[in-house]
């Protein structure tokens, strides 16, 4: 597999150096992860758009955390490029509730407190944490969980464990039922699942399998 290459465009946005089209490759896009869903989603389109430029087929997509709802918003897009797969891994697709405690902490007069002391992580996030609030009416997931979706291979990387025993090995920060598509009002029954026993970083062991559901999407 072809190893990352990036450039940076006139914008500041890291964009892959052109690569033969029957070469396999791997790109990584970094967001400015603190930010809104929707800006985050706007980043990405234009990155995804540069690639396709190039290389004309489908991509897979693959996003962890935060990182599976943008790929899934994404899909949204009118403007969105040829997609033939989304792979997310412990992604918090019904919202968690550790968003909405840290929404709740960055407008409360202790974050301003942390703002003011020169740690801006809870405010500069609140639009991001209102956006992966735990999904009910009125919400922005409750909204983007009705919306239809593209009929391409859906894959949900699940961190399950059945006990918290083992900290290191346990999701603190997205409960497993939210990180199931086919909990996902629209994507009921359309999405294949991975368990997995890690915690909710990335994993070497994330990479096998999603090698190995890369292999039935091709």
């Amino acid at each position: 597999m072809q190893g990352d290459s990036y450039n940076f465009n006139p914008w500041g946005m890291m964009v892959p150096r052109p690569i033969a089209p029957e070469v396999n490759a791997f790109y990584r896009v970094e967001l400015p992860s603190q930010t809104n869903l929707q800006t985050q989603e706007g980043i990405l389109l234009q990155y995804l758009q540069h690639l396709y430029a190039q290389r004309q087929e489908p991509l897979t997509l693959i996003g962890h955390s935060a990182g599976g709802v943008v790929a899934r918003l994404f899909l949204l897009d009118p403007k969105r490029v040829p997609v033939n797969g989304l792979i997310t891994i412990a992604t918090p697709h019904l919202g968690t509730p550790t968003a909405d405690l840290a929404y709740m902490a960055g407008n409360s007069p202790i974050g301003m407190m942390i703002s003011m002391a020169g740690e801006e992580t809870l405010q500069d996030s609140r639009g991001l944490m209102s956006d992966l609030k735990e999904e009910k009416q009125g919400s922005f997931l409750f909204w983007m969980n009705r919306q239809p979706y593209p009929n391409i291979h859906y894959a949900s990387i699940v961190r399950k464990n059945e006990s918290i025993s083992k900290p290191k090995k346990f999701d603190f920060i997205v409960p497993a039922a939210s990180q199931n598509m086919n909990n996902v009002w629209s994507l009921r029954g359309r999405s294949g699942v991975a368990i997995t026993t890690e915690s909710h970083v990335l994993s070497y062991k994330d990479g096998l399998v999603v090698l190995d559901i890369l292999k039935q999407i091709k």
